[in-house]
């Protein structure tokens, strides 16, 4: 696992997961059709700009640090706060359609578990990209 640096705003900066050399978040807005991923651009520009949205219909906490950044389509993208090794920062792990009860609780168990792989980091620049390569 490592991380790769998405995007860079005034307010906050995105980063997403890298997976077995596959950044799957960047793999499943590729996957979408227009129209989802402009709503979800629209909505990394508004958290550049202005931080995660305080509207739960956009940016919801689930559990253990997880939050779900979510479209009026059913485009949804889990991600966890950056601090303390990346200030200003969220992470995101992976996307997927608007699931169904038991999937949303397999996709949560996925994002919980690369978190606390997250969290025993000890030197953030050992698992950074800073140049968006991935």
């Amino acid at each position: 696992m490592h991380i790769t640096k998405l995007y860079s705003g005034v307010a906050f900066d995105i980063y997403a997961l890298v997976i077995r050399k596959i950044c799957q978040v960047r793999k499943y807005i590729s996957s979408l059709d227009k129209i989802n991923q402009g709503q979800i651009f629209a909505l990394f520009d508004d958290i550049l700009e202005n931080g995660p949205p305080h509207n739960i219909q956009k940016f919801k906490y689930i559990k253990d640090g997880i939050y779900e950044l979510k479209t009026w389509r059913g485009v949804r993208i889990l991600s966890f706060y950056g601090n303390p090794m990346l200030p200003r920062s969220l992470i995101l792990t992976h996307g997927f359609p608007k699931p169904k009860p038991k999937q949303l609780n397999n996709e949560k168990a996925k994002a919980v578990k690369w978190r606390e792989k997250y969290l025993k980091i000890d030197d953030i620049r050992k698992i950074i990209d800073l140049e968006g390569k991935s």
